[in-house]
């Protein structure tokens, strides 16, 4: 079957927000799901000129088409194959104004586009474009994860949108913030908990992700005794023993090893 070329764009406003629109319940593929505006090319126009009409048919905005960003293939629920180009756009004038195509809009932190309902390719797109452009990290990024052990049990979480990904509570730290205030923020809010202690950092790593940036990830073992009530950024929670941690698969590429050094200064740290 031919393929037919269709055009995206990742919207952009002076703040750093983006827009993303979520597609009419009447749809005939991914009826509700949230998206970026764009469509199919015409023969005859360029995929820049198609984005700009397209964008303006959907949400009656004036942009500016830039550079390519993303190349990407689709295949729609009736079958139709596409490949796609997505070009990062600067918004220049006008009122957000859907068409019948979309039951909604919101202008987003391109960090937040994971708590929106919408497909695989398009989170890591979005990923990507966040971890280049926007100001809120820098390319050099840290990240600190939380080792909670309790009754020779570690706590893991399945990673939101990667079943069978596990990870461990905590995240980055945030401009203007010191890694103090970043680490208790991201476990309050990760693990609904008010009280915990910091016991030691018990180990580090740095690497280059594929979004094109340096990674430090910190490990630090901490305990509480309040209840785990898991925030949205993750599916499920397991707590596992030290002989099964090579079981499983984990978002860091040295967090097993982590978790091992956890079990050894939990051991030791009365």
């Amino acid at each position: 079957m031919k393929h037919k070329l269709t055009v995206k764009g990742i919207i952009r406003r002076g703040d750093g927000k983006i827009l993303i629109v979520k597609r009419s319940a009447a749809d005939n593929h991914q009826p509700g799901s949230w998206e970026t505006v764009g469509g199919g090319v015409e023969e005859g126009i360029s995929p820049q000129a198609a984005l700009k009409k397209e964008i303006m048919e959907e949400v009656s905005l004036e942009v500016k088409v830039g550079q390519p960003f993303n190349i990407f293939n689709l295949v729609k629920d009736n079958g139709d194959k596409k490949i796609g180009i997505t070009f990062i756009c600067d918004y220049l004038s006008g009122e957000v104004k859907l068409s019948d195509e979309h039951d909604d809009f919101k202008w987003i932190n391109p960090f937040d586009f994971k708590k929106f309902n919408s497909v695989q390719s398009l989170y890591l797109e979005i990923a990507r474009y966040a971890n280049k452009f926007s100001g809120e990290h820098e390319k050099f990024v840290v990240s600190q994860k939380g080792v909670l052990i309790r009754d020779k049990k570690c706590l893991i979480l399945e990673a939101d949108k990667r079943p069978n990904i596990w990870d461990l509570p905590g995240g980055r730290i945030n401009n203007n913030e010191n890694s103090k205030e970043a680490f208790r923020r991201e476990i309050e809010e990760e693990l609904e908990i008010k009280k915990f202690k910091i016991i030691d950092t018990i180990d580090y790593e740095t690497w280059h992700t594929n979004s094109g940036f340096a990674l430090c990830g910190v490990a630090n073992l901490i305990e509480t005794e309040e209840k785990i009530q898991l925030s949205d950024e993750h599916t499920s929670l397991k707590w596992i023993k030290e002989d099964e941690i090579d079981q499983y698969e984990f978002v860091w590429p040295s967090m097993g090893r982590m978790i091992k050094n956890g079990f050894r200064r939990d051991k030791n740290k009365k």
